[in-house]
């Protein structure tokens, strides 16, 4: 991935007018047949919790060639539906996403069990142990030490009401603090041409510093290759990590917004997109009250694996 990024704070600062690039590699490696065991890594840019850009050089920041293995784990489904992980993870959101809990980014080290239905109104239910931390280490390998140092554990339910609706709501224990998140996904019936789904976030923290936000997001498509989404998002100006920043996605952190994103496929491998955010009604320093991005992303899986290369 590419793009360029301008940021303004709240005060009139320009904190970014800067190209970027992305390197993201993902993969799993089979150990049988049924694909039951198997080792998943996830490898990408970015110097943080939060981060997964490299500065190329170009406008402010100096270039930047960052790449680590952030997520290394086993994972193993002797029963179909139950799955048991353990390493380095990324977090489960459930119909939440990177706005109200954590960037896209983010990793921890720890055990995972997941419980899924194909049918029925239960769909998953998946119970996380682990150490969450080492902000500014992105390598995996050197935060796999701190598995016996649990501070971090999360119980998520996800459940089905009827065909077009998931909802999920989770507990989490992170470093001392409790929180809840709860989600919604609406989706439209196939008959509706523009809006094909509606959902609502939000999450409550419920000690330390106590504080609340949501966010409320459409999905449209104008054309099978044109798709956007636009919403409201407000996060308390305390989701701060203590000696960090926000840990939710920089395009949000905190403050009250518009947004919207979308992308054009150009082609199978290619498109282009953008991120637009404008911060409203915030009565404290923000670093982004307004934020554009346009993006060229290029994905080639899919002929990759047409043409039997994975």
């Amino acid at each position: 991935m590419s793009r360029f990024r301008w940021v303004e704070a709240s005060d009139g600062r320009l904190t970014s007018s800067t190209h970027q690039w992305q390197p993201n590699f993902r993969g799993r490696v089979l150990f049988d047949s049924e694909a039951r065991y198997s080792v998943h890594f996830n490898a990408n840019s970015g110097s943080h919790f939060v981060s997964g850009w490299n500065n190329s050089g170009g406008g402010i920041g100096e270039f930047a060639g960052d790449f680590n293995i952030r997520q290394v784990f086993l994972a193993a489904e002797p029963v179909r539906g139950l799955e048991f992980q353990i390493g380095g993870l990324y977090p489960v959101r459930g119909e939440n996403t990177e706005i109200s809990t954590y960037d896209n980014d983010a990793y921890l080290v720890g055990e995972r069990v997941t419980f899924r239905r194909a049918e029925g109104a239960l769909s998953q239910v998946a119970a996380t142990l682990g150490h969450i931390g080492d902000y500014r280490t992105p390598n995996v390998f050197r935060r796999l030490d701190a598995m016996g140092d649990v501070n971090y554990g999360q119980v998520l339910v996800g459940a089905r009401l009827g065909s077009l609706t998931s909802v999920s709501a989770d507990s989490t224990r992170e470093d001392g603090r409790d929180i809840l998140h709860e989600g919604v996904t609406v989706r439209t019936p196939p008959s509706v041409a523009l809006l094909r789904s509606v959902k609502l976030e939000a999450y409550q923290r419920a000690s330390d510093v106590t504080g609340q936000g949501f966010a409320l997001s459409g999905d449209l498509r104008f054309t099978p290759r044109f798709t956007a989404t636009a919403g409201l998002v407000h996060v308390d100006r305390h989701f701060l990590i203590p000696g960090y920043i926000s840990p939710n996605a920089d395009r949000y952190e905190r403050g009250t917004r518009f947004y919207s994103m979308g992308a054009y496929r150009l082609s199978r491998d290619w498109s282009i997109g953008w991120f637009h955010g404008e911060a409203f009604n915030v009565d404290y320093v923000i670093p982004n009250e307004h934020r554009w991005e346009v993006l060229v992303t290029f994905n080639p899986t899919a002929t990759l694996k047409e043409k039997r290369i994975f």
